[in-house]
């Protein structure tokens, strides 16, 4: 290892300290929801106090975090308790994606929005589709990463007035930094300049320190890519020293990483070293699988020339972490899991259609039904009036075939069940159906015919003529 100037030194032993500062902040949170947990009276607050457990150690033990989140799981299913199944689901993707299991990571956020759907919990469907969307950068997609984090941003904004929580805040400017990231990645600057001026905006008057360091590191990011390598490098700075104060360990390791990249072409290259090596250590204390693979890249190119012994150990760390990360296997579990996401939001799509269809067939039934009594009571109102006999005669069998067509139309349906749409089946069951109905239909036919002709009414009789010579009186 090459030697470290003094000043290097001296910004080692600060960001040490601030680690070592966030360490006993977090484990006295932990301490703290252990006591809860002990003292819990409920099997719900269990639950949710086992998947707050599992969230704290998530950026530093996302193995403690995944066991943590399975046992208030398990205990959630147990119970039934959705509500605690849909953040016990939440937690485990989180360790999950962070320990590089990405098939795991896929599984368990759709399971998340499938419950949150159950629930109509928009607020939980919002978070489980911003998951998706991370867990889709992680692949590289980053346009299937944007669609899903701007659905999550869609169900958001529509609930924003019945939620506005810091929870709901906190949410809100994950999804404004994700964006942004995802657009720097597809290179549409000016966008992601935006989003994250706008994230960085609210996580100030939020008072979220939590994720300050991934803002400052992206807009680090879009900096250098504007050229302003200063700013650029005073933002990495700034999220490096954010990031260990809040104990975001994985935040850390993308920050030395983007320092690291930014002395590469430095020379001499001691800076770049020094940053990748710290970016191993950190990602090595928080099972970050893709930080180790990026920092050990760095390193063993670094060595390849310098120290083959040093080059070959980081080769295989490198090698090592790629397969564990980007096996076949993997790629294609994930790839499995999106087309089976893809095929039920499909069915739910159709299922809608099917459902406004039928609320539409179910509205015009309602209309033919109204419709009859209305018509045939028309029809007794015309009776009592002076109009033709046969106009009566004649909407007297209009309403009796309104009568008969309607009840067919009603008891297709049972019919089709019935016979399992067999055409012969369902012929012979209307034949008798008819058979029926033809005669019902005569002898009502008359019935009301009758009805309505003997009302009083004027009816248009032939009249004899009348002679109008004189009678002849008798001789």
């Amino acid at each position: 290892m090459l030697p470290l100037p003094p000043h290097m030194k001296k910004a080692l032993l600060t960001l040490l300290f601030l680690n070592f500062a966030s360490f006993i902040f977090a484990q006295q949170s932990i301490v703290s929801l252990k006591h809860q947990l002990d003292t819990a009276k409920t099997n719900n607050t269990k639950i949710l106090l086992l998947a707050k457990l599992a969230h704290a150690y998530s950026n530093y033990k996302p193995d403690t975090s995944y066991m943590l989140a399975q046992q208030g799981l398990k205990l959630a299913k147990k119970i039934n308790f959705l509500r605690g199944e849909a953040r016990c689901y939440k937690e485990t993707g989180e360790a999950q994606e962070q320990m590089g299991d990405y098939p795991g990571a896929m599984n368990a956020y759709l399971n998340q929005l499938k419950t949150a759907q159950q629930l109509n919990d928009q607020f939980n469907i919002g978070q489980a589709l911003i998951n998706i969307g991370f867990l889709y950068q992680d692949q590289d997609e980053y346009r299937s990463a944007i669609d899903n984090t701007l659905k999550a941003n869609t169900v958001l904004e529509a609930i924003a007035g019945k939620n506005k929580t810091r929870d709901f805040d906190l949410t809100e400017n994950v999804v404004l930094l994700n964006i942004g990231y995802y657009y720097y990645k597809l290179n549409k600057l000016d966008s992601a300049l935006f989003f994250e001026q706008n994230a960085y905006e609210l996580a100030m008057a939020i008072h979220n320190d939590d994720n300050m360091g991934n803002i400052l590191q992206n807009l680090g990011l879009i900096q250098e890519k504007y050229g302003n390598k200063t700013l650029a490098i005073t933002y990495y700075r700034m999220s490096a020293q954010k990031s260990l104060s809040t104990g975001r360990l994985t935040t850390l390791t993308d920050t030395y990483l983007r320092i690291a990249d930014y002395y590469k072409e430095a020379s001499p290259i001691d800076s770049c070293v020094y940053y990748a090596s710290k970016a191993l250590g950190s990602a090595k204390a928080a099972l970050y699988i893709k930080g180790v693979l990026e920092s050990s890249t760095i390193l063993s190119d670094f060595y390849s020339t310098k120290d083959a012994t040093l080059a070959y150990t980081y080769l295989k760390t490198a090698t090592a972490a790629k397969d564990s990360l980007f096996s076949e296997e993997k790629v294609k579990q994930v790839q499995n899991l999106k087309f089976a996401e893809e095929a039920r939001e499909r069915e739910i799509a159709e299922l809608k259609t099917q459902q406004a269809e039928e609320r539409k067939n179910t509205l015009q039934l309602s209309a033919i039904a109204l419709f009859i009594p209305v018509f045939f009571l028309v029809s007794l109102l015309l009776s009592k009036i002076k109009i033709h006999n046969r106009i009566i005669e004649f909407m007297s069998v209009l309403s009796i075939l309104f009568l008969f067509e309607f009840f067919t139309l009603l008891i297709h349906p049972i019919v089709n069940a019935i016979t399992n749409d067999t055409p012969i089946i369902e012929f012979l069951v209307f034949v008798c159906l008819a058979g029926v109905m033809v005669p019902a239909h005569h002898h009502l036919t008359l019935w009301l015919k009758h009805r309505l002709t003997s009302a009083e009414k004027w009816i248009m009789h032939e009249k004899k003529p009348v002679s109008t010579e004189k009678p002849i009186n008798a001789e």
